[in-house]
């Protein structure tokens, strides 16, 4: 049942499933997070600095960042078609989007990974 909602017949049910795993994905790490924080309570930068070197936690997080901006993509693009009009306005707008969630992501890459 679920394979045939994924084929094309269905063309917007891969979308949905991927915002919406996106969105358990980021629940998830959030809740590490929190845990995490409530047991160690980093201070100062030193401890911050502890939490975040191990090289699995910075992939979980840059795994955070790239479902938070693949949910954000997804919702702005249905944002912009339910609510931009203009066909020429919605694809400059979407491209300010894309370029500016891709940016984004080399940001916290080298944030993360100290490039």
């Amino acid at each position: 049942m679920l394979i045939e909602l994924l084929t094309k017949k269905y063309p917007g049910m891969r979308l949905w499933l991927t915002q919406r795993i996106s969105a358990v994905v980021m629940v998830v790490y959030l809740f590490l997070m929190l845990l995490v924080l409530v047991i160690r309570q980093p201070a100062n930068y030193e401890e911050w600095l502890g939490l975040m070197s191990p090289w699995w936690w910075r992939v979980l997080t840059l795994v955070f960042f790239v479902s938070l901006f693949v949910h954000a993509w997804l919702g702005v693009r249905d944002v912009f078609k339910d609510y931009v009009f203009n066909l020429r306005l919605r694809a400059f707008l979407q491209i300010v989007v894309d370029m500016l969630l891709i940016g984004y992501l080399c940001w916290v890459s080298i944030i993360l990974w100290k490039l």
